[in-house]
């Protein structure tokens, strides 16, 4: 119980109130010997702080209330002379027994009045003085005193014609035994499933502590207003009916004002939904929720109220919103800084100050939470930069008096620039201490970096990884000179106990078995923890392309030597079907269908059939993929094809099949590939005035080809890579032995890298070489050479337009020879939806015999990289930076599946 402070003014108050209800009540004594006399006792008082203001606020209203119903309020001399003089603190039945019969009242009423946390709760009860027993219970609850005092007035009536019923049974025979228990008010709620909280039960003997709890938690049940409990005398027994009033259920939310923030970010911090109980402590949280939306979204001047519309047993909530004037960042005032600029501070913000197109970057909103990260991100810069001695002293974010700016100011220490001095590495060394330190890539003598000994501590952390110890820690210790401006940097190595892996857990995965996730892993249960292997399996599961994200977390095991890996996943579509038509100068109309599913059923069996039709070509290709055959990391496929096209001086048709056959070489990041390919083709209706060397490939030819490749592959993605390389190197082989028509040889080599940069951006660069010669008396068939352009060569030209032509008529005839290099760099646009941007650089080649770097064609761009539901599209424009007659200066690309 909380400590209860004396009145003074408070009762003198209330002191006068009642005096004149006694004056009024004395003269009507007379007229009517039916009027209850009743003692108001002072409610005892629970919760923290003091709710003295909040109890004289409910008294007044009890009092005055029962006094216009027509009661006489009795006992006020006993009570101040109790309350006052005696200094009691506290008002139980016995006390109320003792003034009421004192006063000559027929009743009392005394209960307490509770708050916690936010919510105001009153329960009281009638005592009839005659016998001492309770005649009725009341529970009442109010997120404010206001609120509760209206609800109390609103129970009145109800108390005062409960005293006049007690009145008139007095003469009746009583009896303690509980004879029947009733629940009435219900409506939706069973009241069967009311009576099941109450412990009260028909034929126990009556108790007024187990009424008064039961009246509690039938309140706690959450369904209802008011809960109150009203006990009647019968010949036979007690009557206990506990009455309810339930709450409405919310039919509709609705928000009205909202303009310059989106419904859905007002939505998504709402904890009231429809179809639930009203619940005026939520709605009211709601509001103020919404107002912290508001204010993130810098309108700190925004107002939110909440209305309640009630119509019987439903109720409709209407959120009311004034957003007014955003309040933006006038000024960023930077003190004390001379290391670097003002402006140099203020890049590393996310915090900007207003500028001339704030509406269209959003420049100069306000948010706490990002401002004190920006505080952050300022030593941070200090820190990475030597110095190591920095603070901030003070920063304030002053509004303008007409509310409409924000005025920031920062004050900054720098303090002194330290270098590296003494590095060493201690305690546990798991290979040498000067292969660790080169590890921690720091060097004595450069500026002190502390981001940069951070990750030197992670290379360390993957070090011990490697080598089991998964729980290795690494503590820095450091001595700083202030006469020499160093720091002796002492790194405390403890690689405690080697870790096994005792269980893994798969999770995320709905289509793809477990298997399948279980196959790429280079880990087993049982195994020595290797942070590296951890690496690489994570690598192996999102160069699947079946996943758009993957995440292995690690805990602990049944002992301290034991770690469980959690692999969970996210998986992405991996099936597409796509239905289009298009046009394009050369083939008119264009009418594309395909089927593709590279997660059959989530087995991993790759399915491919894709179909182009248009006026000049068509295209059919069906292609299967078995990505482990007999359970072993061997894969196998066939292809089909069948393609005809009309090129503008004669016509090809070719038909065959590819077999593919796939093994490892070094774990799974080096593969091997052969590949057999057989194919027929037909070259017919060639113009009289095409070159002499198209003109030789007319009639039927074959082809019988092997090639054989080596892949090395260590990207972490495979459609959006961060980091890591693809190199390959191929050889094929076609004719000779093999039979066919056909004989050439043809020698193929790319390379390309990723490089991870800040902002989750990153730069590739890619090279790409080939060289073919025929053998036996017998050249390159025209349609194997190498035709350059288009979107997954050279951007900026037109596909296959891009080789040597023939010196006479101006045919392409395509090149022996190729060389291309692709640079771009990709930067997020919309990370949530998969969408990045890129700006490229492509430049390169096909040539007659060697490959010439001084000839070069060129073309740069931009374009956009979606994983969209039905598959990774890539759109891009490209401009030829050196256009020659009759091609054209800038195209649009589009293409639906993988890149480079």
């Amino acid at each position: 119980m909380a400590g209860w402070p004396s009145w003074t003014a408070g009762w003198f108050v209330l002191t006068l109130l009642l005096s004149v209800f006694i004056v009024y009540n004395s003269a009507a004594a007379g007229e009517n010997t039916t009027t209850p006399r009743v003692v108001v006792l002072p409610f005892d008082m629970h919760g923290p702080g003091d709710i003295t203001a909040e109890r004289k606020l409910l008294m007044e209203a009890v009092a005055s209330s029962l006094h216009r119903e027509g009661a006489e309020i009795a006992g006020l001399e006993k009570l101040k002379t109790l309350f006052i003089e005696e200094g009691r603190k506290g008002f139980d039945e016995a006390i109320a027994m003792t003034v009421g019969k004192e006063a000559g009242a027929d009743f009392a009423l005394l209960g307490n009045l509770t708050l916690l946390e936010r919510t105001f709760t009153a329960d009281w009860r009638i005592l009839d003085l005659r016998d001492g027993r309770i005649v009725k219970f009341y529970y009442k609850s109010a997120g404010s005193a206001e609120e509760l005092v209206s609800k109390v007035k609103e129970s009145a009536s109800s108390v005062y014609s409960r005293m006049l019923a007690a009145l008139e049974k007095r003469e009746m025979v009583k009896t303690t035994t509980v004879e029947k228990i009733t629940v009435e008010g219900t409506r939706r709620i069973d009241g069967e499933a009311v009576l099941k909280r109450a412990s009260t039960r028909v034929g126990a003997e009556f108790s007024a502590d187990s009424v008064r709890e039961d009246v509690k938690n039938i309140y706690a049940m959450g369904w209802f207003d008011d809960v109150a409990a009203d006990v009647r005398d019968s010949d036979t027994g007690k009557e206990l009916t506990f009455t309810v009033m339930e709450k409405p259920y919310v039919k509709s939310i609705t928000l009205k004002g909202w303009k310059n923030v989106k419904e859905e970010k007002i939505k998504e911090v709402m904890t009231i939904k429809e179809n639930t109980i009203l619940d005026h402590i939520a709605i009211k949280g709601d509001a103020e929720r919404i107002k912290a939306v508001y204010t993130q979204s810098g309108y700190y001047l925004a107002e939110v109220s909440s209305e309640i519309i009630t119509e019987g047993v439903e109720a409709a909530i209407v959120f009311h919103i004034n957003e007014r004037e955003k309040v933006r960042v006038k000024a960023i005032t930077v003190i004390g800084n001379k290391a670097f600029s003002a402006k140099g501070i203020k890049d590393v913000m996310a915090t900007k100050e207003a500028g001339f197109l704030s509406f269209i970057t959003g420049s100069g909103s306000f948010d706490e939470y990002t401002f004190e990260n920006d505080l952050s991100l300022i030593m941070k810069q200090y820190y990475d930069n030597g110095y190591v001695r920095a603070e901030i002293l003070d920063h304030r974010a002053l509004l303008s008096e007409d509310k409409t700016w924000f005025f920031i100011t920062i004050a900054v220490s720098e303090g002194d620039r330290y270098r590296v001095g003494k590095l060493a590495v201690t305690g546990d060394i798991v290979t040498t201490e000067e292969n660790l330190i080169k590890k921690l890539r720091m060097k004595s003598g450069e500026v002190f970096n502390r981001s940069k000994l951070t990750r030197g501590t992670d290379v360390l952390t993957e070090v011990y990884g490697d080598q089991g110890f998964a729980n290795a820690s690494f503590e820095p210790l450091t001595n700083i000179d202030a006469d020499k401006k160093t720091i002796d940097l002492t790194i405390q190595a403890k690689k405690n106990e080697p870790v096994y892996i005792e269980k893994i857990d798969i999770s995320g995965n709905v289509r793809t078995r477990d298997k399948v996730i279980r196959r790429e892993l280079e880990f087993g249960e049982g195994e020595l923890y290797s942070f590296s292997n951890l690496k690489r399996s994570r690598n192996n599961l999102k160069r699947l392309g079946y996943f758009e994200d993957v995440a292995i977390e690690k805990s602990g095991g049944s002992a301290p030597d034991k770690i469980r890996l959690d692999v969970g996943v996210k998986e992405r579509p991996t099936g597409m079907v796509t239905f289009g038509m298009g046009y394009s100068t050369s083939d008119k109309v264009v009418t594309t269908a395909s089927i593709s599913q590279s997660n059959l059923m989530g087995t991993g069996l790759k399915l491919d059939l894709s179909g182009t039709v248009s006026s000049r070509s068509s295209q059919y290709v069906l292609g299967f993929t078995q990505p482990w055959l007999f359970d072993r990391p061997l894969s196998a496929g066939i292809d089909l094809f069948n393609t005809s096209k009309n090129y503008p001086d004669f016509r090809m048709k070719k038909n065959g099949f590819n077999l593919r056959f796939g093994f490892p070489l070094y774990k799974r990041v080096t593969n091997a590939y052969l590949t057999y390919r057989y194919e027929k083709a037909d070259v017919t209706n060639i113009a009289s005035t095409a070159s002499a060397t198209i003109k030789e490939q007319e009639g039927t030819s074959t082809l019988s080809a092997i090639q054989a490749l080596v892949k090395h592959d260590t990207r972490d993605d495979a459609f959006f890579p961060r980091e890591g390389s693809v190199i390959t190197g191929s050889v094929e082989f076609a004719g000779g032995p093999l039979g066919a028509t056909t004989n050439y040889v043809r020698y193929e080599g790319s390379a390309g890298r990723y490089f991870p940069l800040p902002w989750d951006t990153t730069f590739m660069v890619r090279g790409v070489a080939g060289y073919m010669q025929g053998f036996g008396g017998k050249e390159v068939p025209l349609y194997e050479r190498y035709f350059l352009g288009g979107i997954n060569s050279i951007r900026g030209f037109e596909s296959r337009t891009i080789g040597p032509r023939d010196p006479i008529t101006n045919d392409l005839i395509g090149g022996k020879s190729k060389l291309i290099i692709n640079t771009e760099y990709m930067f997020p646009v919309f990370p949530k939806e998969n969408i990045r941007g890129i700006v490229f650089f492509d430049m390169g080649n096909a040539y007659e015999s060697a490959i010439q770097p001084g000839d070069l064609r060129k073309g740069a761009g931009v374009g956009i990289r979606w994983f969209s539901p039905v598959g990774p599209i890539r759109i891009e424009w490209g401009y030829n930076l050196s256009p020659r007659k009759g091609e054209k200066t800038a195209l649009w690309e589009f293409t639906i599946g993988s890149g480079f």
